[in-house]
């Protein structure tokens, strides 16, 4: 029986366990999976607080990549749920249907309005005639597609809420999220002539029973079962590295130093991270690369509430300034069965900056501001609050400035003089993804080393592959 080459994977959140799990399932290889953190899961992980199952902000389970789903069926069985997806747009005091429906959608903005994204529209229509251009930006993306009337309307406050300054973001921000071809994609969608697909938006989605912890949880159980190693409060402190290789990670497990030797590291964990363990912070052009990339923060306001339930929705989308959040989240929609009977949790997330006020802010403040917007809105009365709970999260969405990818270059370039090495998941290669894409880079990692192509080749392909993820609502 030839000798199994050794693994390290580097963070044990959806990105690392995924790529633990399908390696292991190989049969090929010794994997050993280490985590900072005292679970694992990272964001795609559960809390428990006063009788609540909790969720770091709104999770899901759907996919339009070829057999993720059947795979994730497969994987864990009974422990899913199947839930049919309800989420709205609050806009101008009235919920809006998504996707939109043109007799809902005129009534809330009224006639006026609806006749502005009409011209709008035809009037991009026509400038598009004569300019082929491409977007040089996310706004300029929009405009050039649905006009500049819908977006000031709605992308605008939305995009610079999530993200920051649209101007300043890179196109490729909206191509992911953003489904609809074209304005005259929505019309034929709102006319009805035009049916959703898969593509555009889910009529459903899978959620874990027990909550979205479970999904890492058996990942990890898994792993085990197989033969790999899952291990947790692991601070990794220097890898051992000669002639283009990296060939051990050195850690410290409860104040006891340890030692893994790999055939090959894959790394989830933050690029900076990985930088100081690979080059000490000796390499500043590596240095300055990697702190050029952006992000936003995450912050989550969880209010709890005096009642069963509160809204008809999962989640429901908030593009307008007056709100601080830009999305809330109802916990027990996905499971009544994750918070007590008679009461409820609504997840208020919204995005920042290090230096912005909400960042800076004190926990009071924020809870103000969320119950505020809730009360306003008309989803809950100040008098029913009976808990509240602030949650903060450095690094949460990569941010695709104008020059990301040139940024993004010159740190793969540095990387990949290891020969050994490969990165995966949201934070690992700076991609903005969901759970489902995870999944899918560590089964097309393990499927290529297992055919034999080097790592360089593989990276190059998955680069490639990220490239044309999407992200359905």
């Amino acid at each position: 029986m030839s000798k199994k080459e050794k693994i390290v994977v580097l963070g044990a959140g959806m990105g690392g366990l995924s790529a633990g799990y399908f390696l292991a399932r190989t049969g090929k290889y010794e994997v050993t999976v280490i985590e900072k953190a005292p679970v694992v899961g990272g964001l795609s992980g559960s809390f428990k607080h006063n009788g609540f199952v909790l969720d770091y902000g709104a999770h899901k389970i759907y996919s339009v990549i070829p057999n993720i789903m059947d795979e994730i069926a497969d994987l864990m069985g009974e422990r899913l749920l199947k839930v049919t997806k309800k989420n709205r747009i609050f806009l101008k005091g009235n919920l809006l249907d998504y996707p939109l429906q043109i007799g809902n959608l005129s009534k809330a903005l009224g006639f006026q309005t609806f006749l502005k994204l009409g011209f709008g529209y035809a009037l991009t229509f026509m400038q598009g005639l004569f300019d082929r251009s491409p977007a040089s930006s996310y706004e300029e993306y929009v405009v050039k597609k649905f006009g500049r009337t819908t977006y000031e309307l709605v992308f605008e406050p939305l995009a610079d809420k999530v993200w920051g300054e649209p101007s300043t973001l890179h196109p490729d921000m909206a191509s992911t999220r953003i489904p609809a071809s074209s304005g005259l994609d929505v019309i034929l969608r709102l006319l009805g002539i035009k049916k959703e697909s898969a593509e555009t938006s889910a009529k459903f989605f899978y959620y874990p029973r027990k909550g979205f912890q479970d999904f890492s949880d058996i990942l990890k159980e898994k792993i085990q079962e197989m033969g790999g190693k899952v291990i947790v409060n692991v601070n990794p402190e220097s890898v051992q590295k000669t002639d283009g290789r990296i060939n051990a990670v050195n850690v410290t497990v409860n104040k006891e130093s340890l030692h893994f030797p790999c055939d090959y590291l894959i790394s989830s964990v933050p690029l900076s991270d990985l930088g100081q363990l690979i080059f000490a912070g000796q390499d500043e052009e590596f240095s300055k690369a990697v702190k050029s990339l952006q992000f936003r923060h995450l912050i989550l306001v969880y209010i709890f509430v005096k009642k069963p339930l509160v809204l008809d929705d999962q989640w429901i989308f908030f593009p307008e300034r007056e709100f601080i959040f830009s999305r809330i989240f109802e916990q027990k929609q996905m499971n009544p069965e994750s918070g007590p009977p008679d009461k409820t949790a609504i997840c208020c997330d919204f995005t920042c900056r290090e230096d912005s006020w909400q960042w800076n802010s004190k926990d009071k403040v924020l809870i103000d501001k969320c119950m505020e917007g809730l009360v306003k809105g008309g989803f809950i009365l100040s008098e029913d609050v009976i808990d509240h709970l602030v949650v903060r999260f450095l690094n949460f969405y990569p941010r695709y400035d104008l020059n990301y990818k040139e940024k993004i270059e010159g740190v793969t370039r540095k990387l990949q003089q290891f020969n050994n090495l490969l990165l995966t998941g949201r934070i690992g290669m700076y991609n903005y993804n969901n759970v489902d894409h995870c999944f899918d880079m560590g089964k097309f990692i393990a499927e290529n080393l297992e055919k034999g192509k080097m790592p360089n080749e593989v990276w190059r392909e998955l680069d490639h592959r990220i490239s044309n993820y999407k992200i359905v609502d």
